[in-house]
Protein backbone atom coordinates (compact mmCIF):
# COMPACT_ATOMS: atom_id res chain seq x y z
CA UNK A 1 0.00 0.00 0.00
CA UNK A 2 1.31 3.51 -1.50
CA UNK A 3 0.96 6.30 1.55
CA UNK A 4 1.67 10.09 1.26
CA UNK A 5 3.81 11.58 3.96
CA UNK A 6 4.30 15.34 4.05
CA UNK A 7 7.42 16.03 5.86
CA UNK A 8 8.92 20.16 6.85
CA UNK A 9 12.05 19.84 6.59
CA UNK A 10 14.28 22.97 7.96
CA UNK A 11 17.15 23.97 4.97
CA UNK A 12 19.87 26.44 4.52
CA UNK A 13 19.99 28.42 1.52
CA UNK A 14 22.53 30.07 -0.24
CA UNK A 15 22.97 33.26 2.85
CA UNK A 16 23.15 30.80 5.40
CA UNK A 17 19.77 31.32 6.92
CA UNK A 18 17.51 28.43 7.78
CA UNK A 19 14.26 28.05 6.31
CA UNK A 20 11.55 25.45 6.10
CA UNK A 21 9.87 23.65 3.40
CA UNK A 22 7.39 21.25 3.27
CA UNK A 23 7.60 18.42 0.86
CA UNK A 24 5.55 15.59 -0.16
CA UNK A 25 7.00 11.78 -1.05
CA UNK A 26 5.43 8.73 -1.82
CA UNK A 27 5.84 5.68 0.67
CA UNK A 28 5.78 1.78 -0.29
CA UNK A 29 4.64 0.51 3.89
CA UNK A 30 2.41 -1.80 5.49
CA UNK A 31 0.71 1.09 7.53
CA UNK A 32 0.70 4.33 8.42
CA UNK A 33 3.07 3.45 11.73
CA UNK A 34 5.51 1.66 9.51
CA UNK A 35 5.49 4.44 6.62
CA UNK A 36 6.17 7.18 9.26
CA UNK A 37 8.80 4.75 10.70
CA UNK A 38 9.95 4.54 7.14
CA UNK A 39 10.38 8.12 6.68
CA UNK A 40 12.14 9.16 9.88
CA UNK A 41 14.81 6.15 8.86
CA UNK A 42 15.11 8.38 5.60
CA UNK A 43 15.63 11.29 7.54
CA UNK A 44 17.97 9.98 10.74
CA UNK A 45 21.60 11.31 8.63
CA UNK A 46 19.75 14.97 7.83
CA UNK A 47 21.35 17.63 9.44
CA UNK A 48 18.82 19.68 10.33
CA UNK A 49 15.35 19.33 12.03
CA UNK A 50 12.23 17.73 9.92
CA UNK A 51 8.79 17.02 11.19
CA UNK A 52 6.51 14.34 9.97
CA UNK A 53 3.44 16.72 9.65
CA UNK A 54 1.10 14.14 8.14
CA UNK A 55 0.29 11.05 6.54
CA UNK A 56 -2.47 9.29 4.59
CA UNK A 57 -3.41 6.84 2.18
CA UNK A 58 -2.50 7.47 -1.32
CA UNK A 59 -4.62 6.67 -4.15
CA UNK A 60 -1.99 5.08 -6.25
CA UNK A 61 -2.30 1.51 -6.44
CA UNK A 62 1.17 1.10 -8.25
CA UNK A 63 3.79 2.22 -9.85
CA UNK A 64 5.10 1.57 -13.18
CA UNK A 65 8.58 1.51 -14.28
CA UNK A 66 10.50 1.16 -17.46
CA UNK A 67 12.70 -2.51 -17.68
Amino acid sequence: MYYMARVQLEFENDNGQVKKKSETYLVNAESVTDAEAIVHAEFKDYKHEFEVKSISQSRVIDVLTAQ
